[in-house]
Order: C-alpha cells, then sequence, then structure tokens
C-alpha cells in the first residue's frame, strides 16, 4: 500500500457486477480502519484528523493525484496508535473529465487537485459539527452512509 492508496489488485466478478479489489486498511491494532464519515458520526473530532488531512493533501499534491470530489465516505482514517492517523483514499481516483487537461498539463493538474483538497475539509468539519449520520438515516439508506456493515474481525 502507498501511503494513501490502498494497493489495486483489478476487478472480480461480483453478484452486483465488477469489483474493484483493493487491499484492506486496518489500525495498528488490526482492526478494520473506518471511514471519517463513520468517526465523526460516532463523536470523533475531526479537529484530531487535521494534521493526517494536511499530510493526505501534501501526497495527493506532491503526485499530482486527480480525484473526484473528496467524500468523508471515501476517506479512511488508519490509527497508527497514540493519537496519530493516516488518511487513505479507498474511492474516487482519477479525472472525471471529459477532456482531461489537468491530467496533461501540470499546473492544470495541481490547480485541481488544490481546488478539490481546499473544498473538503470545510465540507468534514461541517458534516462533523452537524452531528453526522443520524440512525434513522442508516435505517433508510440503501448504501449504509459510509459504515462498515462487517467487520471481518
Amino acid at each position: 500500500m502507498a501511503a494513501h492508496l490502498p494497493l489495486c489488485h483489478g476487478f472480480e466478478e461480483t453478484d452486483l457486477g465488477p469489483g474493484l479489489v483493493l487491499d484492506l486498511v486496518r489500525d495498528h491494532d488490526g482492526r478494520i480502519s473506518r471511514s471519517i464519515r463513520e468517526l465523526a458520526s460516532t463523536g470523533v473530532d475531526p479537529g484530531r484528523l487535521e494534521l493526517a488531512y494536511k499530510e493526505f493533501s501534501e501526497f495527493l499534491l506532491s503526485h499530482r493525484i486527480l480525484t473526484r470530489n473528496l467524500h468523508d465516505h471515501n476517506l479512511v482514517a488508519k490509527d497508527l496508535g497514540n493519537d496519530r492517523w493516516r488518511l487513505v483514499l479507498i474511492d474516487g481516483v482519477g479525472d472525471p473529465a471529459w477532456l482531461p487537461l489537468a491530467r496533461w498539463i501540470p499546473s492544470l493538474g495541481r490547480r485541481k487537485v488544490a481546488k478539490r483538497l481546499a473544498r473538503a475539509w470545510p465540507r468534514i468539519v461541517s458534516f462533523a459539527k452537524s452531528g453526522g449520520v443520524t440512525d434513522e438515516l442508516r435505517e433508510k439508506s440503501s448504501w449504509d452512509q459510509g459504515f462498515l456493515r462487517h467487520r471481518g474481525e
């Protein structure tokens, strides 16, 4: 696994169609890491993840990794112990543009990455301050709102 991206093993056929197989992200104690959405919804202050977000941002910018919009349910917070965290992007890599100029022109790519990063953190903080996902929303949702159903522990 790269620092902030899981290793990709290609596609596997599933009962819902092709699914991308990625390394499973685990905390220092072996438990499956949780999304920022799940952590925020269970009361974890996003301020605890701010340094990890800065490191994640530097990684994306330095490697000019283009993403779709960064969402809290696609960012997993790997607990490294001693209140240290690493963010791992598990979905949304790639440029959705029809004409991928940002992929071809480095300065445009860096600006696009920076713009996505600048918009994501305030959205994450706002989501956490609003209380996150309610149990009622999870019960009515068809996609579980970024919470793991099976922890495999």
